[in-house]
């Protein structure tokens, strides 16, 4: 082998050794479920509306969400059972709740808890009625795709919120200092004043001794 064949091939594979590098570290988030039709008597149900009652959240918070459920012809839709599918997604993960139970709060419009546990994605998370989630108890269910705020049809949802980690401060400290670094300072602080002190005796000691008698 001629050292340029082997320069040549050492390139290659660096190169192969990059690309498998880069999606070994990139997280894949599974596309969104669609299906051609949900099972239906004629009156499939929509996701019309879709809003977390925060814009972002440490893991161990409680996040209320509201859902708007009609038929297609806007009219109310009555869940039975009373259970909603949800998909939290982001670049770094995705977790699915399934048959979460809601709680009726106006015409169509249902409510859900949930508390942020720490198998929940974080960054930037998109909220999702899972496909085929919500029925009517009378056969007919929706929607067809996941369904996010981006395609609800009230243009003022938002199903959008940051997750990050909690940020409690710790017991006795101060916001931003922990009581470690506070005892450290302290720590320091009195050995350079001791220091100090025994610096000022000694020179205090030197000049008493070079005084003439």
């Amino acid at each position: 082998m001629t050292i340029a064949t082997y320069w040549t091939l050492k390139k290659q594979w660096t190169v192969a050794f990059v690309v498998l590098l880069l999606f070994g570290s990139t997280p894949l988030v599974a596309a969104a479920s669609s299906k051609s039709s949900c099972p239906g008597a004629g009156k499939p149900l929509l996701v019309v509306y879709l809003q977390p009652n925060t814009s972002s959240a440490a893991v161990g918070g409680t996040i209320l969400i509201t859902v708007g459920v009609t038929y297609t012809d806007f009219s109310t839709v009555t869940l039975s059972p009373q259970t909603v599918s949800f998909r939290w997604v982001s670049t770094a993960g995705e977790r699915i709740v399934e048959n979460a139970p809601v709680t009726g709060s106006g015409a169509g419009l249902y409510t859900y808890e949930q508390k942020v546990g720490d198998d929940f994605p974080t960054g930037t998370v998109t909220i999702f009625v899972l496909a085929c989630s919500c029925s009517d108890g009378k056969g007919n269910y929706g929607p067809n795709a996941d369904a996010s705020s981006d395609t609800t049809y009230r243009e003022e949802d938002n199903s959008k919120l940051e997750i990050g980690a909690t940020t409690a401060t710790p017991s006795g400290g101060i916001p931003g200092f922990p009581m470690e670094s506070i005892l450290i300072g302290l720590i320091t602080a009195f050995a350079i004043l001791a220091l100090l002190r025994r610096r000022h005796a000694s020179d205090t000691a030197s000049s008493v001794r070079a005084r003439p008698v």
